[in-house]
Order: C-alpha cells, then sequence, then structure tokens
C-alpha cells in the first residue's frame, strides 16, 4: 500500500455518453452569419410605388399583376408580367398596339388558368408617366376575361 502522504489519482468515473451539441450550435450560427453577410437581396424586384393618400389594399395573391417602370427615357416605359422585374417577363417594347395584345394575352392566359382571380393589380413606379399606365388598361380591356374583372393601379400604403 501507500503511505499517508501520498496521493493517489483517482480513476475518472464512466459517465453515460453524452453529446455536446455547443460546437454544432456555433458551427451553425457562424454559417447562417456567413450566409447573410455575403448574399445579395434581388434590386430588380423591388418597385418604388408612389404613397397612397387614402383607400384599402388589395390582396396581391389573387390579381394579375403588371409591373411598369421608367424607360431609358422619360416618355419610355417598360411593362412587366408578374411581380417582379425579370426581363424575362418583359413585354417587348414598340408599337403600343403590338404591347396592348401582348398585355392581353398574358391576361387571357392567366384568367383562364386561375379563375379564383378576382381584379389585376397594375404595380407603376412613381416617375413613369400617366400614358404608359394607360396603356395597360388598353390591354387589359382588350381581353375578354379582363372586361369582367377590377382593376387596380398599386400606391404604396400609408402607415
Amino acid at each position: 500500500m501507500s503511505s499517508e502522504g501520498e496521493i493517489r489519482p483517482r480513476k475518472a468515473k464512466m459517465e453515460e455518453s453524452e453529446l455536446d451539441i455547443t460546437p454544432m450550435i456555433d458551427i451553425t450560427f457562424l454559417l447562417l452569419a456567413f450566409f447573410v453577410v455575403v448574399s445579395k437581396m434581388d434590386p430588380t424586384t423591388a418597385v418604388d410605388l408612389p404613397r397612397a393618400q387614402y383607400g384599402l389594399s388589395v390582396p396581391e395573391k389573387n390579381c394579375v399583376v403588371f409591373v411598369v417602370t421608367q424607360g431609358l427615357t422619360a416618355d419610355d416605359s417598360f411593362i412587366f408580367k408578374g411581380r417582379g422585374k425579370e426581363e424575362s417577363a418583359m413585354i417587348p417594347d414598340g408599337d403600343p398596339i403590338v404591347r396592348e395584345g401582348a398585355i392581353a394575352d398574358y391576361v387571357e392566359q392567366e384568367l383562364s388558368a386561375r379563375p379564383e382571380v378576382t381584379a389585376i393589380l397594375i404595380k407603376a413606379e412613381s416617375n413613369v408617366k400617366t400614358k404608359a399606365v394607360e396603356l395597360v388598361k388598353r390591354g387589359i380591356s382588350g381581353s375578354e376575361l379582363g372586361r369582367e374583372r377590377q382593376i387596380y393601379v398599386g400606391v404604396e400604403e400609408l402607415n
């Protein structure tokens, strides 16, 4: 045996195996922070709407949506089918009658595919000329199904 002054090393108790998830949580938050920092928001989907003076909001999910933005010149405009400003959804520039026909075709296609749609929403940026919005309205009225729906022009809601 050992002498009284000598300390014997204790045997470490074998505890039940536990999984320490703290390092996994740390790595998860580091990855989250990394992707938040390096990701870019898509600036092409933001629409600069004018401020509303009065009125109620319209649920966008129940609408066929057009986005109208200012073109390269003050008198020019870009018209997009859908909620964003993707180049693939742009109605080609050119003859207004051709553009109206493309708008009417899109409205017919959307309303035939989604009969639950109750309205048509035009989201026009604040710097867009009225004639561009009127062109979209004429295109919508060229659609048989579009004439039966309410048309709204989107503005930013006051808080």
